[in-house]
């Protein structure tokens, strides 16, 4: 394959050196490859942060709508794609351009070949090999750039479609980061949640430097696999998904690879699939070098909910019972934050199934128990009563209350019925995407949670023209929210938590975002309804986080909740901020101003301008 044609700076073409990671950097999206999200840098602290200050912007020349990448920065520079095929690399004390590469010149990607929607790897390579930046296209390529350069490494480019798409005409494709263990690349397919046959989801790990495919691991088991027959007599062959769209994490110290995966297909009727459909909605703990399964957890039985894990597991350290335990902390769409040993798979704090609601779709039937963490409890909502209708206006408590009294909830896993159901937290989440951060010295992970309840019902269709299938109706706007787009439920609408990892308690909570227009009539904590992206956490004590709908981009103190700082940007803020140590040895904190779903922007407003990345530092 030709090498591609490069845009590229003048720096470029004397190389960048790069040197070993170090705790100064931010080397992968969690920062560290478990994913904890904690930077050990001090310089910034809660006595201090009011002082950041802008230090230095980067415009993407990309149109803000909905950038959800965390960049990374290894040895002072900053590798971060922008929105179409374009990445770059820039000085990360400065926010100038060393090199920028356009995907779409290198022959043979496909027509859009974009870096995963979620990031991309950094491999520091051996003595004998340059590091390299490793992309996993959405065009269905493991792609592979000299970091110092960005020039193409030409050998090999792994088509990931081989072996895998022939039967079923189509591109594979990924909307993730490639996790790295060692020399291994492990990726695995974005399948989408609605069709009974099409891409497998199945983690999939190649030799960076061979392109060969290592390991497979078949998450709808197939004959003769372990766990085989949970999805009926026939409903494994050939089955779309599940799929996985957000970063794995991995633990290079005890190989292991922890994978969240999404829902089975079709996502809210499950006719052509019954029995518990192992390892659909589940947390998956691998040997990262070998793909054999060390343990798993279900966190949704037989899920027709769309209750996809949607958020990378983030590994933690925990100490229970005097044990310093390593561990692993999974929010869920449901706002369950469920912890277990990771080494393990046994739960932290205990877990027990409880009964749910039934499911009065024809041909199918809702799983008699589901899963529930003893400890923490109450992050998010998951039921309503009618004395707990939104009462910011008349007008609103009126139309709220027809709208309730014409809905069925009947509490934790309300499913979509013939009939509206009224689910909360609503198939938005509940956790927010970026997952749970971690700061082992004050022994807590947090979590943002969001408390937006989804009203839909069941409507008859046909799926792939073969099996009958049912697919939500919006009714009417989908969200339950008033004439305004407030939503229907009384707030909070959206909080940041902090859990003990010792005792699995709530530390504080406090409401994360506001709504000015809200606030100057008196109407104060009360969140976005938006909560999308996480939290990082710093060794002084500090937790950053955009997230919400009103282009905030907050600090708060780890210990009490309290919010220290704040900036208003552009636009929002739904990427995992960042932070690192420049060369200049100076602590930044980064976030990306990218816009996001405007559905929650009151009045509505659609994001403006380009996203633009956006350093903050002491003076």
């Amino acid at each position: 394959m030709k090498r591609a044609v490069l845009l590229v700076t003048a720096a470029a073409a004397l190389g960048v050196q790069l040197a070993a990671q170090s705790p100064r950097d931010w080397p992968t999206v969690g920062d560290d490859p478990g994913g904890m999200k904690y930077s050990p840098l001090t310089q910034i602290t809660p006595a201090n942060v009011a002082r950041l200050t802008k230090a230095w912007t980067y415009d993407t020349g990309a149109p803000a709508n909905g950038y959800t990448i965390t960049p990374i920065v290894i040895n002072n520079v900053m590798y971060l794609p922008i929105q179409g095929t374009i990445v770059v690399a820039l000085k990360a004390d400065a926010g100038t351009e060393i090199w920028k590469v356009d995907l779409k010149t290198i022959p043979g990607l496909g027509p859009n070949p974009s870096p995963g929607g979620r990031g991309i790897s950094y491999w520091p390579g051996t003595s004998a090999i340059a590091p390299r930046i490793v992309i996993a296209t959405t065009s269905g390529f493991l792609v592979q750039l000299d970091a110092r350069t960005g020039a193409l490494i030409p050998d090999p480019i792994v088509n990931l479609s081989t072996g895998v798409m022939e039967k079923f005409g189509a591109t594979y494709s990924t909307n993730m980061p490639p996790a790295l263990y060692k020399n291994l690349a492990i990726i695995a397919g974005r399948t989408g949640e609605q069709g009974r046959y099409g891409i497998p989801g199945d983690p999939r790990a190649f030799d960076l430097l061979t392109g060969k495919e290592v390991w497979r691991f078949h998450v709808v088991p197939q004959p003769g696999d372990e766990n085989f027959g949970t999805w009926g007599l026939n409903g494994w062959q050939d089955r779309r998904g599940p799929g996985v769209w957000i970063p794995m994490t991995v633990d290079p110290v005890n190989d292991l690879v922890l994978i969240a995966l999404g829902n089975a297909t079709d996502q809210n009727y499950g006719n052509s699939r019954p029995g518990a459909n192992l390892y659909a909605t589940s947390l998956l703990a691998l040997q990262a070098s070998t793909g054999k399964r060390k343990w798993h957890f279900q966190m949704t039985h037989h899920d027709i909910y769309d209750w996809d894990l949607a958020s990378p597991p983030a590994q933690i350290e925990a100490v229970k019972d005097g044990q310093r335990i390593p561990a692993v902390a999974q929010m869920t769409k449901q706002g369950l934050l469920f912890m277990f040993n990771r080494l393990t798979g046994e739960p932290l704090f205990g877990v027990e199934e409880r009964p749910v609601p039934r499911f009065d779709a024809p041909g199918d039937q809702a799983w008699a128990t589901q899963p529930f963490p003893i400890k923490p409890t109450g992050l998010t909502r998951d039921s309503m009563t009618r004395k707990e209708v939104s009462t910011i206006s008349p007008e609103a408590e009126k139309y709220c209350t027809e709208l309730f009294d014409k809905s069925v909830n009947m509490g934790p896993y309300t499913p979509y019925g013939m009939l509206p159901s009224l689910v909360f937290p609503g198939s938005e989440g509940g956790g927010g995407w970026g997952g749970a951060a971690g700061n082992p010295a004050l022994g807590v992970v947090f979590v943002n949670t969001r408390h937006v309840g989804v009203i839909a019902q069941l409507q008859q269709s046909m799926s792939s023209g073969v099996l009958p299938s049912f697919g939500k109706q919006k009714v009417p706007g989908n969200f339950y929210v008033d004439q305004q787009g407030y939503p229907c439920n009384a707030p909070p609408w959206s909080e940041l938590i902090a859990v003990s990892t010792t005792t699995g308690d709530v530390v504080w909570r406090t409401p994360l975002g506001e709504y000015p227009e809200l606030t100057a009539k008196g109407i104060r904590g009360t969140g976005t309804a938006v909560n999308d992206g996480g939290p990082i956490s710093t060794a002084s004590g500090l937790v950053f986080i955009g997230a919400t709908s009103d282009f905030g981009f907050r600090a708060f103190d780890g210990k009490t909740g309290k919010e220290l700082w704040r900036a208003t940007l552009a636009n929002d803020v739904l990427m995992t901020p960042m932070s690192y140590e420049g060369a200049n040895g100076k602590q930044y904190v980064v976030a990306v101003a990218g816009g996001g779903d405007a559905t929650f922007h009151i009045p509505f407003h659609a994001p403006s301008g380009n996203a633009t990345v956006v350093a903050f530092g002491l003076p």
